[in-house]
């Protein structure tokens, strides 16, 4: 399946609020857009456009994903980070024990080592689950060199750990992938809608009326919408600062 692209010209989170300014000028010029294309502009049409806004509106943000997927990736590096400590250990048990199944040298601790060392998942849960095999086949004789049942259990909680994050991890990034994608397919629907009433209101205003054309013109709605963000944040930035200046001012 191709990859779908954006239409739109502008960041994403700038797409609705562009959205609702041009609803303003529609809802003002409405008539005269009903006059110009009484069949789209009818009067149903604030509805429909409303319900595009609607949809964007209700996507939810790559990052919520990309957040769940930095947690997971943390869990991950904590369990990396213990592994080691248990390899260690068994592999003296292993080395000292009489009697295995298995030569040392097969027991999956290499190769669970060299995995883990090159952040290499799947390599790492088929060592530690060979690992955990020959343990179960050979418990006795490593019990005798001092392998517990909690330090076995912590291993495996650790393979199981690491099979489970890793697959929600890759479904995570196959569902952020999707989101992603379906959350530019309905902006990019919002858009489409958005570009027919940018043409139908320069149709009407391109020689009559020059300060109702800038409100059909992507351009300037753009520039609109970050000019008042960046008021916004100013605003913030002067309300924080005034507000310490008040608190140094209360402690003098």
């Amino acid at each position: 399946m191709e990859p779908i692209h954006p239409d739109y010209k502008c960041h994403a989170d700038e797409l609705v609020p562009l959205a609702r300014l041009l609803r303003v000028s529609v809802e003002r010029d409405l008539a005269a857009l009903t006059e110009l294309l009484p069949d789209d502009y009818d009067k149903d049409y604030l509805t429909r456009y409303d319900a595009a806004v609607a949809a964007a509106v209700a996507l939810v943000p790559s990052s919520v994903q990309l957040a769940k997927g930095m947690v997971v990736t943390q869990h991950l590096q904590e369990l990396y980070t213990q592994l080691p400590a248990l390899l260690d250990r068994l592999a003296a048990r292993v080395r000292r024990a009489e009697g295995l199944t298995v030569p040392a040298t097969r027991f999956g601790i290499e190769a669970a080592r060299r995995a883990r060392n090159h952040n290499e998942k799947v390599a790492l849960a088929a060592g530690l689950k060979t690992t955990l095999q020959n343990i179960a086949a050979n418990e006795a004789a490593l019990a005798k060199k001092g392998q517990k049942p909690e330090d076995t259990a912590q291993l495996q909680e650790l393979y199981d750990d690491l099979v489970t994050n890793t697959t929600t991890q890759g479904a995570g990034t196959s569902t952020q992938k999707s989101l992603t994608q379906e959350n530019i397919k309905v902006l990019n629907a919002l858009y489409a809608f958005m570009q027919l009433v940018l043409a139908d209101g320069k149709a009407l205003y391109r020689t009559s009326d020059k300060a109702k054309l800038a409100d059909y013109t992507f351009k300037q709605l753009l520039k609109r919408v970050r000019r008042d963000r960046q008021g916004d944040t100013a605003a913030k930035k002067g309300k924080g600062k005034g507000n310490t200046e008040a608190g140094l001012e209360q402690g003098s």
